[in-house]
């Protein structure tokens, strides 16, 4: 692969909450629980429309070997039902979809999805040579947020 070529990994996970879907969206959503939905970023401050398509906010990736100044921007929010975010910064794109259905005794159907766009030498090389992959970045993020809901945040 030549410096300026692009490398990406998309990956897509299903689960089953024992939660009703406000519930799910509300853990999704609360801030005190970003730190451990999403351990690959230090979340900076939301501005206030936060959540809202549109509204942007900082973030810190730590990604493997690689670390970097992104920016979050939430791209679609459609109340507890779906949401999706990109994050961007200096050689890499990462791409966050939720999809939450109404399921079977009050729970919550959740599909989540990863899609990661690297680009750049240095960025790529980081990546390739760190442990872990998008399929175990989701898996712990979706991991958390089922526990976290069928907790109640707890």
């Amino acid at each position: 692969m030549n410096a300026g070529q692009r490398a990406g990994q998309r990956t897509e996970r299903r689960t089953y909450v024992k939660a009703e879907p406000r519930v799910v969206w509300a853990t999704l959503h609360d801030p005190a629980a970003q730190d451990v939905l999403y351990p690959e970023l230090t979340l900076g401050p939301a501005a206030p429309s936060w959540p809202a398509a549109g509204a942007t906010r900082p973030a810190r990736l730590r990604f493997r070997l690689l670390r970097a100044s992104v920016r979050v921007e939430s791209l679609e929010v459609r109340p507890v039902s779906r949401f999706r975010t990109i994050l961007v910064g200096d050689g890499i794109r990462l791409e966050r979809a939720w999809g939450l259905e109404p399921g079977d005794g009050g729970g919550t159907r959740v599909v989540a999805s990863l899609d990661l766009l690297a680009s750049g030498r240095w960025t790529g090389l980081l990546i390739r040579l760190g442990r872990g992959s998008v399929a175990t970045m989701l898996e712990a993020n979706l991991r958390n947020l089922k526990e976290m809901a069928e907790s109640g945040g707890r």
